[in-house]
């Protein structure tokens, strides 16, 4: 059958292509919106925490020895610590936990959880259902010099349960 356009062959060809075509876009479109969640306000809000306490000890809030030398103040921590609510202190509009931690998970400085509580001590993380967490890596310094590799790990929530 000379000069037929729709062949038997051509026909196959096609649905191949199709199918192939609509596997890859659908596959995009779920990589796609699994980025666009990680953009969430949830997860600006942990990195603009995470910046501002990533900041010298001469701006406010900030752990950091200065610009220059990214060690963590563990002075500056343990005065946070006894501050008021994290997410009232960092002007945020969701709740705030802050943990600080060395590198075997142990908090430093001890019973340091800088948060916000509802009342009787519970914590609003605990009771959230939306949690973004953000972990960055430092070397704490006390006030002798000695340095210890830590983790501050910081929980943005939604704070209507």
């Amino acid at each position: 059958m000379k000069g037929q356009y729709f062949s038997f062959d051509a026909i196959i060809g096609a649905s191949i292509f199709i199918l192939t075509l609509v596997a890859i876009l659908s596959y995009w479109y779920g990589v796609s919106n699994s980025i666009e969640q990680q953009q969430t306000v949830y997860s600006k809000e942990a990195i603009r925490i995470a910046d501002i306490l990533y900041s010298p000890s001469s701006v406010p809030y900030g752990i950091t020895v200065n610009w220059s030398d990214k060690h963590i103040d563990l002075s500056k921590v343990e005065s946070l610590c006894t501050a008021t609510n994290a997410n009232v202190v960092l002007g945020s509009e969701y709740g705030v936990a802050v943990h600080f931690s060395d590198r075997v998970g142990d908090v430093v400085p001890d019973d340091c959880i800088w948060s916000s509580t509802i009342s009787d001590g519970v914590t609003e993380y605990t009771l959230a259902n939306e949690i973004y967490k953000v972990r960055r890596v430092g070397s704490y310094v006390d006030s002798e010099g000695n340095t210890t590799l830590g983790y501050v790990d910081i929980y943005v929530y939604n704070p209507y349960v």
